[in-house]
């Protein structure tokens, strides 16, 4: 089983801890606030009251035999400097740090962290591709420049197999599993025959997946 810490509670913090334990993994919520600690103590595995810049507190949490530690402290950029750096000071092997601006990201990165994010930004995407994009559902950054969509299928593609749509060679994409309009999630086969209302996840490039708008 997957073990992680999220320090720092708020709102995206407290988020990330609950999907992660939601999703099966062990995860240990960490902030200086009591009543934050309290408020989440049942939705995870474990819930710690501690100043996370103090370094044998944190050293208490056995960072090294953890498989990632996020770093969701909001508005105290140096507290969450100090507290990545400790982080990989103690041997924390992945540290994913959250970042308000792009001098803290660099400042982040430059003391170890393995990622950084933005979640505003990321938020803020989201709500432009959904505006501009009504097709694509929702859109995914994997690792590397291969990003992870849900799109609805286009009207031109009902009552066509994958493999007589030849997606992968034509738009660059392929699809992973398919959403009916009713019965079950399926893994996506080369014999499927697209219906009226299915969804799909697709695989590609984001120049490729963004093209699928266009698709009628």
């Amino acid at each position: 089983m997957n073990q992680f810490a999220v320090i720092g509670l708020g709102r995206f913090g407290g988020r990330v801890a609950v999907g992660l334990y939601e999703n099966g993994a062990e995860v240990i919520a960490v902030d200086d606030d009591p009543e934050k600690v309290d408020d989440i103590k049942t939705s995870v595995t474990a819930a710690v009251t501690m100043d996370a810049t103090d370094e044998e507190a944190l050293r208490q949490l056995n960072v090294e035999e953890l498989d990632a530690v996020v770093v969701a402290i909001g508005k105290d950029i140096e507290a969450s400097i100090l507290v990545t750096t400790l982080l990989k000071e103690l041997g924390a092997h992945h540290v994913v740090a959250r970042a308000s601006t792009a001098i803290q990201a660099k400042i982040l990165d430059r003391v170890g962290a393995d990622r950084v994010i933005y979640p505003e930004d990321d938020m803020a995407a989201r709500l432009v591709r959904s505006l501009t994009s009504p097709h694509i559902l929702d859109h995914i950054e994997l690792e590397g420049d291969i990003d992870l969509a849900q799109v609805i299928v286009p009207q031109s593609f009902v009552g066509h197999t994958l493999k007589d749509l030849d997606l992968r060679n034509r738009f660059g994409v392929w699809v992973v599993i398919v959403r009916p309009k009713e019965g079950p999630v399926t893994v996506a086969d080369a014999e499927y025959k697209f219906r009226e209302g299915d969804h799909a996840y697709v695989m590609g490039r984001a120049e490729n997946i963004e093209r699928w708008d266009k698709l009628e």
